[in-house]
């Protein structure tokens, strides 16, 4: 690659690094930027599209090298640098499209809007993309509704057509406005502390969370973990609270010897039908395999409440299916009834994703239920990203979020 040509790669890839530094974990709301930037960049260098994401996604993922150090001690940073690398590059694989998909619309803002559209829906959105596909630009538009959302399309169409000199002027005019009206929006959702929009509606009495700091859980410290928690929501149910969330895979293994350690909460349930405790566990389905849920105590029944989407790699490895967890890409939206209310549940990794939160969209749920085990990723940005993103799709559903995080 001759120097004029390097020296504008790499422009492309800190322009797009700069955006997603900028967006991630603090202010989300500058994302889509990454995608505005595409219909610009492509009338100058082919490959221009495709850098500028890599840039985008090499700066919002680079906690994937301390956490998977962390969670992979014996493989060393390289396992790391490789995820983030890897991950990053996939993530971007669908933008070198973007120019022919671009000509093929015949350009202009018809063929930038469907380039740009059908490029980041397969890089972040759908899977198998998907499934791996965390900070998506468009979460950064969530928080402000449709109107957000609309607003970036508008634009994108507009800097599409600014080549079509007769129409400069008109759509200078109109992306200014477009572009005022979107800066504006972080103003509306509070982000600089001026809170103009209505904030989402407050949780129910009596629905409380229980944060922990236990870190990395073995199988002697799952005991000893549950034999200290059962007191304490004992103690939150006697004393009024209706419904108690705890941390995703808190309890473990939800074998017969956890079963009987949580035994006195299913029989407070039991007497208490007003009561619903909320349990992360690793449920065993099939033969050794495992399903990343809740289990929903009330009544003194137990209900399994099952995710779709578990971290691949660390929990989900079809190449070694013992001890794997399963995955569900297209199942059935995460939904559930707890205490009379309509509840969605996004487990952990889930929260990072949009496939699965598209199921809760349009399904009429009332409270968005978050919880997380991310004792890995401590001293990263992964788990403020997890919990804008969690807020952004809570402000997009006009719910309240119930988070229960294990550090």
């Amino acid at each position: 690659m001759k120097a004029p040509l390097l020296n504008r790669a790499v422009s492309y890839l800190l322009l797009g690094s700069v955006v997603g530094f900028a967006a991630w974990p603090h202010a989300i709301w500058l994302a889509p930027f990454a995608l505005l930037l595409l219909p610009v960049v492509n009338r100058r260098y082919g490959l221009a599209p495709f850098l500028v994401m890599l840039g985008y996604h090499l700066a919002t993922t680079n906690g994937l090298i301390h956490g998977t150090d962390v969670f992979f001690p014996h493989t060393g940073l390289w396992l790391g640098i490789g995820f983030w690398m890897g991950s990053s590059c996939l993530f971007a694989l669908p933008y070198l499209a973007y120019p022919y998909l671009y000509l093929f619309f015949r350009g202009g803002g018809r063929g930038a809007l469907a380039a740009t559209m059908i490029t980041s829906i397969f890089s972040t959105i759908i899977p198998p993309l998907g499934i791996i596909g965390w900070t998506s630009p468009w979460i950064g538009a969530l928080p402000t509704g449709w109107r957000g959302i609309l607003i970036v399309l508008m634009l994108i169409y507009g800097l599409g057509r600014w080549e079509e000199k007769e129409n400069k002027i008109a759509t200078f005019l109109v992306a200014a406005m477009c572009l005022s009206a979107y800066l504006w929006t972080p103003f509306v959702w509070g982000v600089w502390g001026v809170p103009v929009r209505p904030a989402s509606r407050a949780l129910p009495a009596g629905w409380v969370s229980i944060d922990t700091d236990y870190g990395e859980l073995s199988n002697l410290s799952y005991v000893t973990t549950s034999l200290r928690l059962v007191p304490q929501v004992l103690k939150d149910l006697e004393s009024g609270d209706r419904v108690v969330l705890l941390p995703e895979g808190i309890a473990g293994p939800w074998l017969p010897g956890t079963r009987a350690i949580w035994q006195p909460v299913l029989q407070y349930t039991a007497k208490h039908p007003s009561t619903t405790v909320l349990l992360g566990a690793d449920v065993l389905s099939g033969r050794q395999k495992y399903v990343d849920a809740l289990i929903q105590m009330h009544d003194g029944k137990e209900k399994i409440l099952p995710d779709r989407i578990p971290v691949p790699f660390s929990m989900w490895h079809p190449w070694a299916p013992r001890n794997s967890f399963r995955m569900h890409v297209f199942g059935n939206p995460e939904l559930a009834t707890v205490d009379g209310v309509r509840v969605g549940y996004l487990i952990c990794y889930e929260q990072l994703l949009v496939w699965p939160a598209l199921g809760l969209w349009h399904s009429g749920v009332q409270v968005l239920l978050a919880p997380a085990d991310v004792w890995w990723a401590r001293g990263t940005s992964i788990p403020a990203i997890q919990r804008v993103s969690v807020d952004a799709w809570a402000r997009f559903l006009g719910v309240p979020v119930l988070r229960a995080v294990n550090l």
